[in-house]
């Protein structure tokens, strides 16, 4: 390839086709994963992660001692990888007719391999002579998919929906067994894929309007719920701490659907995503990261010294019924404290609803500092479901591993008391679910202070 040639491939215009575009995406992604492992060795003395690096970026690489962090040489490596894989994608989406602003799912995870896929295996539009409203060639006979997909719009959008969340539960049972994993996958790439091939399906016999495809994008997700809840595989509080990022995500691949039917491709690429998708989680589940260690800090002013305060933390009698909404849906909520001993050592138990968290003492420091480990810990929550459940994502999904209370005197008597709690969990996207967790972390916190609080200024 002359260099004039070469200068024009790697330019915003023109177009693409899949072959070229996909064999330059796997070439350029093995050199960047390769000059990411250089660099890490040269800079760092590292070894750099597996390329699902780049789907869970939560790393020890943000962690450094030496003068160059091995993450700013990462992002900047990036950047003319990020023009090209831009400019390919761009005039790849030219070529299929498609909006050139659909580009911008390149830069979210999964999803973005889930285009890489889609882009690589589509053939370009096809002629549109001689074909009917009804999208069949003329004299072609009817399929078995013609007859089974009925023509009727609301017939047709209840069975895709139903189809596209069987087929997304069917995914979800055969690969997650154990161990399990709630990642990208589960989230973000599954839902996409329902999405798509709902409002795909949906325009099997003729085309469809933009709402009309999100609807039924969005009865996908719906469906996936209640099938979900029917076959007591979740419950009515996890799915709703899902809905936020699954329910967008499967409007996106609704919208995706709605340009794929609108640029009369003649292939449906749904079985092929739902494949990609199926592959993708299966990786996913065998390389999964370290999850990263995250910490919720609370404190609050008690009109007691220390040396009042610091009886009632090492301890607590019952604490009154609780009022805030949150507990009352099923989240464990913290009943009482009793210690078996003193000094480090000793072994501290925090009862919550659903069971005792026992919390061998490492720091006893009266009565300023009081830390400890996390022995075991029962379930998070009891979830809110028509059966007696207990999903797996309840059983060490979300890991506490220690925990500390620090008591500062200060003037007038009174004392500053901060908990901090230190946990891990193993589901992503990690910055969503970490949302989740430090509100409601924060909520227990709040609710033992403030009972500490109590009965430190009790007379």
């Amino acid at each position: 390839m002359s260099l004039s040639k070469c200068l024009r491939f790697f330019s915003f215009d023109g177009e693409v086709g899949r072959s070229a575009y996909a064999f330059t995406g796997i070439s350029l992604f093995i050199v960047k994963w390769n000059l990411d492992r250089l660099f890490c060795d040269i800079l760092d003395d590292r070894d750099f992660p597996t390329p699902f690096f780049y789907l869970f970026p939560e790393s020890d690489l943000f962690n450094t001692s030496g003068p160059v962090s091995p993450i700013l040489s990462i992002l900047a490596l990036a950047l003319p990888f990020i023009y090209v894989g831009i400019v390919l994608t761009v005039k790849r989406l030219r070529a299929l007719h498609w909006p050139i602003w659909v580009s911008f799912l390149f830069f979210i995870p999964f999803i973005n391999l889930l285009l890489f896929f889609l882009l690589s295996i589509l053939p370009g539009p096809a002629k549109t002579e001689g074909v009917k409203n009804d999208r069949r060639p003329e004299g072609k006979k009817a399929s078995w998919l013609d007859r089974f997909i009925p023509k009727g719009k609301a017939a047709c959008a209840g069975l895709v929906a139903v189809l596209s969340a069987g087929i997304g539960i069917l995914l979800f049972v055969l690969l997650f067994v154990d161990p399990i994993v709630y990642g990208l996958g589960t989230f973000v790439g599954l839902p996409f894929v329902m999405g798509l091939t709902s409002a795909v399906t949906y325009a099997h016999h003729e085309k469809r309007r933009l709402l009309e495809s999100l609807t039924v994008a969005g009865l996908s997700v719906v469906f996936a719920s209640l099938l979900l809840l029917l076959f007591a595989l979740e419950g009515i509080i996890c799915l709703a701490m899902a809905a936020p990022i699954a329910f967008p995500m499967a409007l996106l691949g609704g919208w995706v659907g709605y340009l794929i039917q609108n640029g009369a491709i003649p292939h449906n690429p749904s079985l092929g995503l739902f494949l990609a998708t199926f592959l993708l989680m299966g990786f996913e589940k065998e390389i999964v990261p370290e999850a990263p260690l995250f910490s919720v800090r609370s404190e609050v002013i008690v009109k007691a010294p220390p040396e009042k305060v610091w009886v009632n933390v090492v301890s607590f009698s019952d604490l009154p019924p609780a009022k805030d909404w949150i507990f009352k849906l099923g989240i464990a909520c913290p009943t009482c404290a009793t210690i078996e001993g003193t000094g480090v050592g000793a072994i501290r138990h925090c009862n919550f609803t659903t069971g005792p968290f026992v919390e061998p003492i490492t720091v006893w420091d009266a009565p300023n500092r009081l830390a400890f480990d996390v022995l075991s810990q029962p379930p998070p929550m009891k979830e809110l479901s028509p059966y007696d459940i207990h999903p797996p994502h309840l059983d060490g999904h979300l890991e506490s591993k220690r925990g500390e209370f620090l008591l500062e005197r200060m003037e007038g008597g009174n004392t500053r008391l901060t908990g901090t709690t230190w946990y891990k969990h193993n589901m992503w996207p990690a910055f969503y679910w970490k949302a989740w967790s430090d509100f409601l972390i924060g909520r227990i916190h709040r609710r033992v202070l403030d009972h500490v609080k109590n009965l430190s200024e009790e007379d």
